[in-house]
Order: structure tokens, then sequence, then C-alpha cells
């Protein structure tokens, strides 16, 4: 890895250098890989599930705030991160992946997803929340459509190798676009996206996940709307005011959804809202948990 840049703030140097486990448990045939803060701890678990095209680090500097009061964990779903690459991938099978690492910290675990990973969070919360302890999505899009998405085709190009690990770093890029987080946060997560082979350096990330997605099992699954209207876990949300994914109609089937005191939007955030406002966003995180553990 490479040094932190030197505008990082003392809380976020902290956090990202306190020591971390690591641990690899078998789901399905492929090895997920996930870290862990304070595992030995006899404290309610609390998993942390990235987006697409991200991994378990993005939530390094995140995680560490609530290890006083949860046993806390951030995991690789398969295809990113340190996780195995698959030959395919279906939703059911990532549910089944942050289940499996939610039951390695304890019954009755809260399961925090952004993006992609709060999609997969909140099919993994239809699936078996009678065994969580709650679910937390952010920045996920809730709707009722239930339409078969037409699998993208197989990327044309190989891996793309760079020569050191500052020049894939360069190369990293957000995505939908919008306001950049703080250089020291982009420089911290892209450094973790890029591992070392004989070649060079490349992104971890298997960039056929989309095109290797099996739809047969996804079919006999409800919509959004319908899994949220009868979660049996505690579900609560969080999202950027400034998200491309939520205007306000969008707003407002979140608010028909989900209690007041479950529901919190980020001032001046955007899609990646703890990469732009990480202090804001544990705040509302902390007093969502509360609010969580008190209906579980």
């Amino acid at each position: 890895m490479t040094e932190h840049p030197t505008d990082a703030p003392d809380w976020f140097q902290q956090y990202t250098t306190l020591a971390r486990n690591d641990h690899w448990i078998t789901v399905a045939g492929a090895r997920i890989h996930y870290q862990s803060w304070n595992d030995q701890e006899a404290k309610p678990g609390l998993l942390f599930v990235h987006g697409h095209a991200a991994h378990a680090h993005w939530w390094d500097f995140i995680a560490p705030a609530f290890i006083d009061k949860y046993k806390v964990a951030a995991m690789d779903m398969s295809g990113a991160g340190d996780s195995d690459h698959r030959d395919a991938y279906s939703a059911r099978t990532f549910a089944q992946e942050i289940f499996t690492v939610a039951q390695a910290l304890g019954e009755d675990t809260i399961v925090v997803g952004h993006s992609l990973g709060g999609t997969m969070t909140r099919i993994c919360g239809h699936l078996y929340g009678d065994r969580l302890g709650g679910i937390v999505i952010v920045d996920s899009n809730i709707s009722r459509s239930r339409g078969k998405r037409t699998p993208l085709p197989m990327p044309r190009r190989k891996d793309r190798i760079y020569a050191s690990i500052e020049t894939g770093i360069r190369r990293f890029r957000l995505r939908p676009a919008q306001p950049s987080p703080p250089a020291y946060i982009t420089h911290y997560i892209a450094g973790h996206s890029l591992r070392q082979n004989n070649a060079g350096y490349s992104f971890k990330l298997d960039p056929a996940v989309f095109a290797k997605m099996n739809e047969v099992s996804a079919e006999a699954l409800p919509d959004a709307v319908t899994m949220v209207s009868e979660m049996i876990c505690p579900a609560g949300f969080i999202y950027g005011e400034k998200s491309v994914f939520f205007p306000p109609e969008n707003i407002k089937r979140l608010t028909s959804l989900f209690p007041q005191d479950l529901l919190t939007g980020i001032p001046d955030a955007h899609h990646h809202l703890f990469l732009q406002q990480p202090e804001k966003f544990c705040a509302a995180l902390r007093n969502l948990l509360g609010n969580i553990r008190k209906k579980s």
C-alpha cells in the first residue's frame, strides 16, 4: 500500500491504522474474505457490505467508529476485493454470502449495505430476516420494478496492467459521476482496489460480474417495495439528499416505507455519501442503529 496523503486528518489516520484481522469463509464454493476489528468481544454484530466496484476497505474509516458498542466487520462479496471470483453470480448467492458472514459474528447481527451491497442486504433481509438483528440500506434504490435484466456482454479486453500502484490509483474513478470526496479518501480506497502480480498492478474487481449474473434464481424474488414492506427484521435507510438515485418522487416512496426514526437523509451528500460526509454519516448511522435495536 501507499502512504496516506499528508492532508489526511488525525481521525482518519487513527481509524485506518487500527488493527484488523482477516478471515475467509467458504460460501457456495467460493472463498469469501471479511475483516474484523474486535471479533473476540462479546457485543452485538455489525457487518458492513460494499457496493459495486468497491470492497471491504471502503469501510476502514467508518467501521471503527462503532467498535465501542458492536463487534464490527466488513466483507468482500465474491468478485470483489480479496474474495474469489465466480463463473456465475446471482442475487441469492450474494445474499447467502452476507448472511454467512453475519452469522459468523453472531445471531441478530445488523447488516449495513451500500448501493449494490444495499440491494443484496435487502435480499438477505428478505431471505434470512428471522435470524438478523436488522438491516440498513444505504442509497440503494427501492422500486416496484421486477423486470428481467438483460445480461451485459462479456468485457472484450483483459485486465489492464499498471506499472506502479500510483499509476493505477490515478486511473481510479467513482461511478456515477459526482463531486469528488477528499483526496485522502479516494487515494486510500483506490490503493486497496489494486493487487500486485508478476506483470505489475491490476484492479481486484471481476469486470464481468454483471455479465455473469444468473437471473434464473432472482426471478422468484419479489420487487424491492414488497420486500421492504414484508421485512421480518427492522429495516432502516440512509440516503444522500443530492444522490442521483433519489429525486423527490423516490424520497416520497421512502417515507411511505420506512418509519421516520429509521429514515435519514444526509445533506449535501451524493451517492457515495459516506465518502463525502464520513462524520455526518457515522452520526446518522449510530442514531439509526440505536433505533433498530429498540425494535428488534
